[in-house]
């Protein structure tokens, strides 16, 4: 998937798999942790200047399917 990001602004990346705005986290990881005794956390990203990326996760389609 590819996104846009803008200079100078902070972006938290999900990491987990469960955010509802993939692909940015809106920390649903951390009532997940907190009863599956896992250490989701989001990847922060602030970039210097506009660019695009891409960015994909394995658990972005494993943990919804296995809930």
């Amino acid at each position: 998937m590819e996104i846009k990001l803008k200079a100078c602004k902070k972006y938290s990346i999900c990491s987990c798999g469960l955010s509802l705005t993939l692909p940015y986290c809106d920390n649903t990881h951390r009532e997940f942790n907190t009863i599956n005794n896992t250490n989701y956390k989001s990847i922060k990203i602030t970039p210097d200047k506009d660019v695009i990326i891409e960015v994909s996760s394995s658990n972005w389609n494993s943990i919804k399917e296995n809930k």
